[in-house]
């Protein structure tokens, strides 16, 4: 693994921040991905509320469903670091965005064998998309301002997610699922399209030489994984994701219970969203101006306290709303900090392969929230909340351990 590059990381004045993210690579990203946000939402917030009111299936459906598309994206994320790596990243980026053009197709069947198979194929699209587009976004930006610029990044994807709740997801109660569906497969298309011709390529031409063949680069990843600080930060990504999956499924869900209708529970995503991305540009500028230490500890105890309250008021559609939006702004500002903490741990020419390594664990992490959460949530209502709490408290502890081995405590 290469040298921790924390020392790197100092205040910068606000032009030089901005002068580094406001280059053609970084810019033309931000915008793919704030419209792949927007035209994707509906299937986070509710394609449970689908699968429960058009196919009469029970949450552990959906929680399947889900499974599905997450254990397959984080074990294709591992191809896809490697061949983000080898091949580059534009390449593997186009391959995965054939993924969402599809899934606006979720929302037109009645057959659940054909919805599975959807979940499928955008499950192994997801994992190329995600790989290939952090690792694309970490070459465009220096290193110096990558808290901030990881930040900027996410909030692309996440306010478009809000504008795609507040705007899509009204049409399902208006107009149909099968309308908005088809909304969605038209904007997707017409997006790729765009994508294939206006994103520059993935890495400057300095760095092209360090591609070695696909072959050895996915040998390298034994390597990889013999590391313990990979292994603590894929233990944190994969405990903490946990209450994720739970809070992604079960929180709008319950909401839908309570109130009857989709949009009061995509309302709560878009305000979620919205509060987060607040949460992640503050977060991502300490990040920058002090280091990662102190905001990594900070946004890991505040997701834990959120499971925590969750819990003991599941059954209170404030509690949920509360909590859940604390939950979300905590959760989306650890996100925010990954990209820094794997470019402090990686060699340049590996970062595709960190990526992939911790969306792995991110995607088992969901996939486990979304099977228990669907599974414990019969049991009783708060259970899946109270078990994410235990989980966030274990990846509490890996937080530390990983702030105490990169992040020596003079430097934040």
């Amino acid at each position: 693994m290469g040298d921790h590059k924390e020392s790197a990381v100092r205040a910068l004045p606000a032009p030089s921040i901005w002068s580094d993210l406001l280059n053609r690579r970084f810019v033309t990203q931000w915008v793919i991905s704030f419209c792949n946000g927007t035209l994707t939402a509906p299937t986070n917030s509710l394609l449970a509320i689908y699968v429960e009111s058009v196919l009469h299936r029970p949450p552990i459906f959906s929680a399947g469903l889900r499974a599905s598309l997450l254990v397959l994206g984080g074990l294709v994320s591992l191809l896809g670091g490697a061949l983000s790596d080898s091949l580059g990243r534009k390449q593997t980026y186009l391959l995965g965005l054939t993924g969402p053009v599809l899934s606006g197709f979720m929302f037109f069947s009645d057959s659940p064998a054909i919805l599975v198979a959807i979940c499928v194929y955008s499950g192994i699209c997801w994992g190329f998309q995600t790989t290939a587009s952090q690792s694309y976004m970490m070459d465009a930006v220096p290193g110096r301002s990558l808290g901030f610029g990881a930040a900027v990044y996410f909030i692309g994807f996440t306010l478009g997610n809000s504008l795609g709740n507040l705007v899509l997801a009204p049409l399902s109660d208006t107009l149909g699922f099968r309308t908005m569906g088809g909304i969605m497969v038209g904007g997707m298309a017409a997006l790729f399209i765009g994508t294939a011709f206006l994103l520059p390529g993935g890495r400057p031409e300095g760095l092209r030489s360090s591609r070695g063949t696909f072959r050895k680069t996915m040998g390298n990843y034994s390597g990889m994984f013999r590391q313990p600080i990979v292994l603590r930060l894929m233990g944190m990504q994969y405990l903490r994701t946990c209450y994720w999956g739970v809070a992604t499924l079960l929180i709008p869900l319950l909401i839908f219970r309570a109130t009857g209708t989709n949009t009061a529970a995509a309302h709560y995503t878009a305000v979620s969203l919205i509060i987060a991305a607040c949460f992640q540009m503050a977060a991502g500028r300490l990040c920058d101006r002090f280091g990662r230490r102190r905001p990594l500890v900070v946004a890991i105890s505040a997701v834990t306290l959120s499971a925590l309250g969750a819990a003991l008021f599941a059954r209170s559609y404030i509690g949920l709303y509360v909590f859940g939006v604390i939950g979300a702004a905590s959760a989306w500002s650890l996100s925010t900090m990954m990209p820094g903490v794997m470019n402090d741990i990686a060699d340049e020419e590996e970062k595709g392969r960190i990526v992939g390594a911790t969306h792995l664990a991110w995607s088992l992490g969901m996939t486990s929230g979304n099977l228990g959460g669907g599974w414990l949530v019969e049991i009783y209502t708060g259970l899946p909340f109270y078990v994410a709490t235990a989980f966030c408290a274990l990846a509490s502890v890996l937080a530390w351990g990983i702030c105490q081995r990169i992040y020596p405590k003079r430097q934040g």
